[in-house]
């Protein structure tokens, strides 16, 4: 073989080389890549479109209408959350129509914009393919039973804002055009997060490290002061300019009460010794997903991601990032100690890029080091199979199950599959102006008759507590269901409607016992079992069945 010959192979053969290490980097590649990847959680979310609306999807969705019909948040219906998720689901609702499918089909937009956010936020740390696989942990993993993601919870919705946020703010160290303006954008967005669930305040607390790990050590002093007020009169303008519109609609005190005076006594039910349990049996239904196998792996990578930060090719201010782009985020799971499952998603992002890291870090591995790019291959399929046995952990509930019998198969005891039966009988028998009491925590009924409460307590649970309002509280609601007089009375015994004490103060009772034997006469009534839907029994009907006792929705119409 001549020298000619000898350098033309030696050129192909690194011609070759570069193709196998561009495959993964190639623009066209790492789009369809994506696409695959938005098409799949659509795919998945369309299924889950008709899934029944759940109890905290009642309240938002009951909320949102009230604003659709002009009437302001907390002035007909009151709860300790910031109003942005109902604002969000009242957007939604003008879009899609009020319907079940029509706020689903909200959130799915909303999941796909977070999932190619995520994307492009995820390519400020590691390679595009490695961008792909954290659009893909988000977007998929994120759509898993394990944290209740297809009801379209407020999580979602901050989890949305918060990575706008974190995108603008990145992008004012891209480049120096409209710094000022990036910053306003970031604080705004993280405004929004807060508005739509106080906990998204955390995020931020991010933004604020964001700016003092990358302009610390700048001179003068006041160039990082200036670009935190910037953020910071971001995030204010939305919250002053909310305190203002409920002064103006004559609410601010009932909104303070419930978003502060309240809130705070709700925020201290739980033990701080409880705590962890309660966090290890939250965490433990999100990585499982309810099946033996589940997200698990890729949850367990996301964790060693933690400390394979310290170790990864990246700049001590990257490291920072990134370390502190999770302790936030965990922070946003941790008020009150509840941590339940859809508390969760506001850990995705993190989680997703934590999981990115880890297969980057071995891409890095084959190309520089071992100089073997065909090898990230390797981690690509490895990646693709830790995902694939998760969706075939969760394929019966992603694209095959009836969505009413797989809502029975998740929440059990709760009556949101039932709700739907007696929402339509309600507003079959009822003219629009009727009013409807729901004695107990079931406001999606409320939704699905399209009907108004004859109280604001959509949620009994506050009546419950063991704090110095209860009694107060109680004694509100039975007020204003004798002033509106409600045409249907919804008697809720289920326990999880209630969560009743040994010492919860039980004055209520004794009272509706005595108002609904004065002034209302049952006609009908519907059992709620786990694992199976009932009929809701109704006129001839009642004649021949014994209304039981325990787990039951008693339907009541008034006498007069």
């Amino acid at each position: 073989m001549n020298k000619k010959t000898t350098q033309l192979s030696s050129r192909s053969a690194k011609k070759a080389e570069t193709a196998k290490v561009s495959f993964f980097e190639n623009d066209q590649v790492i789009y369809i890549l994506l696409g695959l990847v938005v098409l799949f959680v659509i795919i998945a979310r369309v299924h889950l479109l008709s899934f029944p609306l759940e109890r905290d999807e009642g309240e938002y969705a009951y909320m949102g209408k009230l604003i659709l019909d002009g009437h302001a948040p907390y002035s007909m219906a009151y709860n300790m959350k910031y109003p942005g998720t109902y604002y969000m689901y009242a957007i939604i609702m003008a879009l899609f129509g009020q319907s079940t499918v029509g706020i689903h089909l909200g959130l799915l937009l909303v999941v796909v914009a977070s999932t190619v956010l995520m994307f492009f936020i995820s390519k400020n740390f590691v390679s595009k393919i490695g961008a792909v696989m954290a659009a893909a942990s988000f977007g998929i993993v994120g759509t898993s039973w394990g944290l209740l993601a297809q009801a379209a919870h407020a999580t979602h919705f901050v989890a949305f804002f918060a990575l706008l946020g974190i995108y603008f703010i990145f992008r004012a160290y891209k480049d120096d055009k409209h710094k000022v303006l990036k910053y306003l954008l970031s604080g705004i967005f993280f405004s929004f997060a807060f508005i739509c669930k106080q906990s998204g305040l955390f995020f931020l607390f991010f933004g604020y490290t964001v700016i003092l790990i990358n302009e610390f050590s700048l001179k003068p002093l006041r160039v990082p002061l200036k670009n935190l007020l910037f953020l910071t009169s971001g995030f204010a303008a939305p919250i002053l300019l909310m305190f203002f519109a409920f002064y103006l609609f004559g609410i601010f005190d009932k909104f303070w009460f419930w978003t502060f005076t309240y809130l705070s006594k709700y925020g201290t039910n739980v033990a701080v010794a409880s705590a962890f349990e309660s966090f290890k049996m939250g965490i433990s239904f999100v990585t499982s997903g309810y099946s033996s196998q589940g997200y698990t792996i890729l949850w367990l990578i996301a964790l060693i991601g933690i400390p394979m930060t310290f170790v990864i090719r990246k700049t001590a201010k990257e490291k920072l990032v990134i370390l502190s782009l999770f302790l936030f985020s965990f922070l946003t799971t941790v008020p009150g100690f509840y941590f339940r499952q859809h508390y969760f998603i506001t850990l995705l992002p993190v989680m997703a890029l934590l999981i990115a890291l880890f297969f980057d870090f071995f891409n890095q591995l084959f190309v520089e080091k071992l100089k073997r790019p065909y090898l990230v291959f390797i981690s690509f399929f490895t990646f693709f199979i830790m995902l694939w046995q998760g969706i075939k952990a969760n394929e019966n509930y992603l694209f095959k199950a009836d969505n009413k019998t797989l809502c029975k198969n998740i929440y059990g005891i709760n009556p949101f599959v039932e709700s739907i039966q007696i929402g339509e009988y309600l507003k079959r028998n009822s003219a629009p102006e009727d009013k409807i009491a729901v004695f107990g925590s079931e406001p999606q009924i409320l939704f699905y008759a399209d009907r108004y409460s004859a109280t604001g307590y959509i949620y009994t649970y506050s009546l419950m507590e063991i704090h110095s309002y209860a009694q107060e509280m109680q004694k509100e609601m039975m007020n204003e269901i004798e002033q509106n007089r409600p045409k249907y009375f919804i008697f809720v015994t289920v326990n999880l409607s209630w969560l009743r004490r040994n010492d919860s103060d039980e004055t209520i009772f004794t009272w509706a016992s005595e108002y609904m034997n004065q002034h209302y006469k049952m006609v009908g009534f519907m059992d709620v079992v786990p694992n199976e839907i009932a009929q809701l029994k109704t006129d001839k009907q009642l004649e021949s069945s014994q209304p039981p006792k325990g787990q039951v929705i008693y339907l009541l119409e008034r006498l007069e």
